[in-house]
C-alpha cells in the first residue's frame, strides 16, 4: 500500500511539473534583428483585416535581461498549402501595447522586463501583389527570420513617407498609400522568402506596372 501511494504521488507530481510545459504551447523564437540574438519569443493569435490589418501577437522575455521589441522586417506566413495561399503580411510602422486597462497604446519602441510577456496589435500589409487578399480569421505564423535588411529598409523608408503625407499610419488615407510603397518594394528586385508556392514569380520575371497594383488593391478591398 505504501509503495502504490508513493507511485501514486509521484504520478501526480509528473502532471504537475508538465502543466507549465502544456502552458508554453505556440511560443516560437521571435526571428532577430541582423546579428542579434534570439531572446525573444512570439505567439501568433489572430489576424483582423484583408489587404492590410492588425495582427495580434504576444511577445515573450524568457531571460534574466531587458529586451527591446523591434517590429521591423518581422512578415508573416500564412498556414495554408503555399500553392494557393493568400498573401503573406509584413509588419510596418508603429505598433499598439496592451495596457493593465486592458486598452491598446501606440508606440515606437517597447523593452520587456525579465521574464514578462506583453500582448500587441502589429499594422501589418500584404506583400505579394500577385496573390489573393486574406480575409479576417486567416492563420499565420512568423516566417523562420526576418526580411533582409536592404529591404527592410527601404519599405520602412517608402511608407514612413507616404504615412507622413497621408496625415499618420492611423488615417485612412495612409492605408492605400503605404500597401502602394510596400508593393513597389517588394516588386522592385524579387527575394525569395519563408513561404514560397508554385504561384510566385520567378526572380527575373517583369514587376507588374503600378496601374494594375493599385487595380488589385482596389478590387481585394
Amino acid at each position: 500500500m505504501f509503495t502504490r501511494s508513493i507511485l501514486l504521488w509521484l504520478y501526480a507530481l509528473s502532471l504537475f511539473v508538465a502543466a507549465p510545459a502544456l502552458a508554453d504551447q505556440g511560443f516560437v523564437p521571435l526571428p532577430s534583428t541582423a546579428g542579434a540574438p534570439k531572446d525573444l519569443e512570439i505567439q501568433v493569435r489572430r489576424y483582423e483585416g484583408s489587404t492590410n490589418g492588425q495582427l495580434t501577437v504576444a511577445i515573450r522575455n524568457p531571460t534574466m535581461r531587458a529586451v527591446k521589441f523591434e517590429a521591423g522586417g518581422l512578415y508573416f506566413v500564412p498556414e495554408q498549402n503555399a500553392n494557393d495561399a493568400p498573401q503573406r503580411l509584413g509588419a510596418a510602422g508603429p505598433f499598439a501595447v496592451r495596457k493593465q486597462s486592458g486598452s491598446f497604446e501606440p508606440i515606437e519602441g517597447y523593452t520587456l522586463s525579465p521574464g514578462s510577456q506583453v500582448e500587441v496589435k502589429l499594422d501589418v500589409y500584404c506583400i505579394d501583389s500577385h496573390r489573393r487578399s486574406p480575409r479576417t480569421g486567416d492563420v499565420f505564423r512568423v516566417a523562420v527570420e526576418r526580411m533582409p535588411v536592404e529591404l527592410t529598409r527601404s519599405i520602412q523608408s517608402d511608407a514612413s513617407a507616404a504615412a507622413r503625407q497621408n496625415g499618420g499610419y492611423a488615417a485612412p488615407a495612409a492605408k492605400s498609400a503605404v500597401q502602394s510603397e510596400i508593393w513597389k518594394n517588394r516588386n522592385k528586385k524579387w527575394i525569395e522568402l519563408d513561404g514560397e508556392g508554385v504561384q510566385e514569380k520567378r526572380k527575373d520575371a517583369p514587376s507588374p506596372p503600378m496601374n494594375q497594383v493599385q487595380k488589385r488593391y482596389i478590387d481585394h478591398n
